[in-house]
Order: C-alpha cells, then sequence, then structure tokens
C-alpha cells in the first residue's frame, strides 16, 4: 500500500529533507538559468518558459521537477475544448500501451484533478509502463474533467505518438487558475542531454517514479 502523508507527519519531513538535500542544489541552478521567464500556475503546480529554457514543478512537491536548458521546448495555449481532445487521445494511447498494442519503451503517467494530491493519494490517476514489465495503475480516469494538471514522460516509436507530442520527451499540462484567461497551458519538451527529470521523490508511487 502507499503511504498517505498528513502534514505534521515526521516520515514527510524527513523524506523532504532528504530530497532538498539531493537535488536542491541542481534545482536551484536550472532555476537561475532559466531566469524569470513568462509563468503559468494554479493552486497544484507552476511552470516557466524562456528563451534559455523550462522548469516546472509542484506545489505540495517541489521536489518533483523538470528542467530543460536550451532544449527543444514548445508550448501554447488552448482552450478547454481542445483540453479535452488532448486528454481523449492521451487516455487512448495509455489503453493502447497497458493492451500491447502500443509498444513503448516508457510511458509515464501522472494526473492530478481539482483537491487532487500525490501525497494524500487522492483525486488522482497514475499509469506506469516501462520496458517489458506489467503496467502499474492507480486512481481513476475520469473522462470528460479537465485535470488541474498532468505529466507525461514518453518514449516511443515516433509513428505512435500522438498529434504535437514528442515520441521521446515530456507533456506538462496546466489548467488555468479562476483569474485568468481561461486557457490551459500544453508544453512540450523534447529529450535532449539538458533535459532534467528529478521526478524521484519517495512520496511518490514505488513502482511508478519517474526517474
Amino acid at each position: 500500500m502507499m503511504p498517505i502523508f498528513s502534514d505534521d507527519d515526521p516520515q514527510w519531513a524527513a523524506l523532504r529533507a532528504e530530497q532538498q538535500a539531493r537535488h536542491g542544489a541542481a534545482i536551484a541552478y536550472i532555476k537561475r538559468r532559466v531566469g524569470a521567464g513568462t509563468e503559468y500556475a494554479n493552486e497544484v503546480a507552476r511552470a516557466v518558459l524562456s528563451d534559455a529554457g523550462a522548469y516546472y514543478q509542484l506545489t505540495e512537491l517541489p521536489e518533483e521537477f523538470v528542467g530543460a536548458l536550451g532544449a527543444d521546448v514548445s508550448h501554447r495555449l488552448i482552450a478547454e475544448a481542445e483540453a479535452l481532445e488532448t486528454l481523449e487521445r492521451l487516455h487512448a494511447l495509455v489503453r493502447g500501451v497497458a493492451g500491447g498494442e502500443v509498444p513503448a519503451r516508457e510511458l509515464s503517467l501522472y494526473v492530478l484533478y481539482p483537491g487532487g494530491s500525490l501525497r494524500a493519494r487522492r483525486a488522482m490517476f497514475v499509469f506506469d509502463k516501462r520496458g517489458n514489465s506489467a503496467p502499474f495503475t492507480h486512481g481513476v480516469w475520469q473522462p470528460r474533467h479537465v485535470p488541474r494538471v498532468f505529466k507525461l514522460r514518453l518514449h516511443l516509436n515516433p509513428g505512435h505518438a500522438p498529434a504535437g507530442f514528442p515520441a521521446n520527451g515530456i507533456v506538462l499540462f496546466l489548467a488555468p487558475t479562476h483569474t485568468d484567461s481561461g486557457q490551459c497551458l500544453l508544453a512540450a519538451i523534447t529529450r535532449t542531454a539538458d533535459l532534467h527529470d528529478l521526478g524521484s521523490h519517495p512520496a511518490l508511487p514505488k513502482t511508478s517514479r519517474i526517474n
């Protein structure tokens, strides 16, 4: 069973301290290199993009971090209708990989819906498939619901990647806050030597950590 942590859980504080000691310097370096940039954020996560690169991190788990320096980063703002279409394509990809119809070296995904939390294991969907291992899933996919955030790491044959997704890289999605333009952020980062994904926090499901 995956652990559930309360705010005052000493184990949670210890895990945070361990990850900060391990990754804090790298995170600070990437943030400094990316600079102020353009920020997109909601109550769950934030992303900053600039000409120098991009980074993303969760609010409740700042060590759940993706950073790219000088990499191939693209992003655009999409309306809710297109977000739902994108999610339908993503769900079809997950089903295809889970059923063996779509070969994948790796497909790792987490989705957080309103009120969702990786730490508390609520309102979330997690899928992880690597190599020849059996796929791991946790939570419930909520069709026709726009999540607050999703993070997808994938390595597929180019012909199997959904339109607009890199065959080898990371896709990030952030829903808007209630006070902004109402458009969602969809960002894609093609995997290069300068792509750093530090999403290995011990609070993540062990079989679905994204390293």
